[in-house]
């Protein structure tokens, strides 16, 4: 008998319609939710593959199950379809990039009137191939509403799986590689995507060079507190465990009691922790948030379990020692859960930066005699104005007091010639020590001395920092 086809005009409203909930619709090009479908790679089962068969022979897949039928797929059948008696339909399922994790379960009809007919497993399917053939009869005419149902509930694959279903008039139509169909319709239903998200926020910290580089600048004031940014791990949105496809959540990607994270650069100074912002438990850090030191103070560990808890590298410098200029980077080593692949360890992440925010110089021979003419050199390179101080530091019963040139400004692109008598008025004896700090990148200045002898105009030029002789 003939099948009696009516192809329904406005198809593509038709293809259209409303599924069931979680399912693909490969006809429509609104189905219901997002496709592809992310699934996290550090999910997949390390044991639960699937050896290909047949044409896929030689082939291993992962296995994808999918309890909560995410990636079920459906066809609208697009016409209405009279009572097909010994003249059935076939339905063709092609999958690319994947397999069957388990034989092709049962198709099922949705159709206006319900129980019009069914679809039963006529050939393929078998474990590792990638297409199945049904038989689709119908029973009582059907609208062009109805559709059919595959589940998918264990699919292996390669990640980027596409399916592709079709409706055919015959078997040999169905049976042949690119038959003509009545129906089709085909989507990429899943990927693999990397689930565990980590947000690094770099920070950076002044030495004070007021402060002899032993304090961090802290607004107008120095204080102890250095923040060098947070690190927040999260799930991707819209992703799906591979083991059950329920919603990725962390223990799906990696154990954190065990996985350890390691911070890595000059941990030398005071005590380095972890915290909320701000770094409030900087008085007293609880031992279980303080960074385990390697012997050089070169690198630092906690279990990731304390900065899922506390996100922020903090230290509390000692006030003694200089804060050096240089960088912080962290990495993870991560824990997988059992028989899971786990997240990707990650290392050399810029976690925070320490600049010092001028150049400190010890001077230490600085001279009024009267017989000799000296004078101290700085040379900005740089293109910002920087201001600078000495300080000073005599022998016993020796008076420095500042003179007016004791503090000022250093032009940028200029050489500031400055004379020793108008730095400092010493009295008990005619030389000192001193201690010059500029405000400003130290790359950028050079420093020197020059004596002159004024009785027979010999030099002596000292260079202290990159200067140049004058």
């Amino acid at each position: 008998m003939l099948k009696k086809i009516v192809t329904t005009v406005g198809l593509v409203s038709v293809f259209g319609a409303s599924t069931a909930m979680g399912a693909i619709n490969l006809s429509s090009a609104n189905s219901v939710g997002a496709v592809p479908i992310n699934f996290a790679s550090e999910s997949i089962g390390v044991g639960d593959v699937q050896a290909g068969a047949g044409a896929n022979f030689g082939t291993t897949f992962f296995n994808v199950n999918d309890a909560a039928t995410s990636i079920d797929v459906v066809l609208t059948t697009g016409f209405v379809g009279g009572v097909t008696n010994d003249a059935d339909y076939y339905v063709k399922v092609e999958l690319t990039n994947g397999a069957y994790g388990q034989v092709a379960e049962a198709m099922t009809l949705a159709s206006s009137p319900v129980n019009s007919g069914s679809a039963a497993l006529f050939s393929g399917g078998a474990l590792g191939t990638s297409s199945a053939i049904y038989k689709f009869d119908i029973s009582a005419a059907i609208t062009a509403t109805a559709t059919l149902t595959v589940p998918l509930t264990k699919l292996g694959t390669n990640g980027n799986t596409s399916v592709k279903m079709s409706i055919f008039e015959t078997l040999t139509e169905a049976n042949k590689a690119a038959g003509t169909s009545i129906a089709t319709g085909s989507k990429q239903i899943l990927k693999f995507v990397a689930g565990n998200v980590t947000t690094t926020v770099p920070g950076s910290e002044t030495a004070q060079v007021s402060s002899d580089f032993l304090k961090y600048k802290s607004g107008a004031t120095t204080d102890l507190i250095g923040e060098y940014g947070s690190v927040v791990l999260s799930e991707l949105a819209a992703t799906l465990d591979a083991g059950d496809g329920s919603a990725i959540a962390s223990t799906d990607m990696y154990t954190a009691s065990t996985s350890v994270v390691t911070w890595t650069g000059d941990l030398s100074n005071g005590t380095w922790y972890l915290d909320a912002a701000l770094c409030g438990a900087a008085a007293a850090p609880p031992t279980a948030d303080k960074l385990v030191l390697n012997a050089a103070k070169t690198s630092g560990t906690l279990k990731l379990t304390r900065l899922i808890a506390k996100a922020v590298l903090c230290n509390v410098a000692d006030g003694t020692s200089v804060i050096n200029a240089g960088s912080i980077s962290y990495g993870i080593n991560y824990t997988p859960p059992a028989n899971h692949a786990g997240a990707t360890d990650t290392t050399g992440i810029l976690i925070g930066s320490i600049i010092q925010n001028g150049t400190t110089q010890n001077i230490n021979y600085l001279t009024t005699f009267s017989d000799y003419n000296q004078r101290v050199y700085i040379t900005n390179r740089g293109t910002t104005d920087a201001t600078y101080g000495f300080t000073f530091q005599s022998e016993s019963g020796v008076t420095a007091t500042a003179g007016t040139a004791a503090t000022g400004t250093s032009k940028a692109g200029t050489v500031l010639a400055l004379k020793a008598k108008d730095i400092v008025t010493l009295t008990g004896k005619t030389r000192t020590a001193a201690t010059l700090k500029i405000v400003g990148t130290p790359g950028n200045f050079g420093i020197s001395t020059q004596q002159v002898n004024l009785s027979n105009g010999a030099t002596d030029t000292v260079l202290y920092r990159g200067a140049d002789r004058n």
